[in-house]
């Protein structure tokens, strides 16, 4: 089984990338990637449309993080609360979801047309969990956003079993900080748990 940890913070090696990498330490029976975004070349959606007939045109690393997750067995998206979402994920997220609804609607300056019935969405049914840390500890907004994002994908959410159930916040605010909250940790850890199980079902 392969998981793929996608880091939405700007920050290089920061609380949601040690908060993902503890957690999937502790998950033994797997193999994993993480790949934060801090890191990687993330242009700007043109809305050039051309995606319709093949990958994202512009010359970044999008294509190469689209086929790392088409692989991956489930994915895990680890984030900040920056009031809301850092503007790198949100960036990401447009990108993908640009690609494929110009695949779906064969292009986006058309109005009134039928999704083309023989597009399959690449991440359709794809599980995915999510953790967002924050100073707080309390974290609804950014968990409902990118959820609704994911969604619009067809990915399938693994849902926590406790509020706010769309993933697991966890309290931290500098460096390292998050390791320290442990019932968030170990909620992050039962929630992989149950992304593994629902991937063996």
């Amino acid at each position: 089984m392969k998981l793929l940890a996608i880091i939405g913070s700007q920050r290089i090696e920061g609380n949601s990338y040690l908060l993902a990498e503890e957690v999937l330490k502790s998950i033994g029976e797997v193999d994993y990637e993480i790949i934060q975004l801090a890191e990687k070349k993330i242009g700007f959606c043109n809305f050039c449309g051309k995606c319709e007939f093949g990958e994202c045109v512009l010359e970044d690393d999008l294509n190469s993080i689209v086929e790392k997750m088409t692989v991956a067995d489930g994915i895990i998206f680890s984030f900040p609360k920056y009031f809301t979402v850092p503007s790198k994920l949100l960036c990401f997220l447009e990108r993908l979801d640009m690609v494929q609804h110009c695949k779906k609607y064969r292009g986006f300056k058309k109005t009134g047309v039928e999704p083309d019935p023989d597009f399959t969405p690449p991440f359709k049914g794809k599980p995915l969990c999510l953790f967002v840390v924050s100073a707080t500890g309390r974290a609804e907004e950014p968990l409902r956003l990118v959820a609704y994002q994911l969604a619009g994908m067809e990915m399938r959410l693994i849902m926590h079993d406790s509020w706010p159930f769309l993933g697991v916040p966890v309290k931290g605010e500098g460096r390292g900080e998050v390791l320290a909250d442990q019932k968030g940790m170990e909620d992050c850890v039962r929630l992989i748990r149950r992304l593994v199980d629902s991937i063996n079902r």
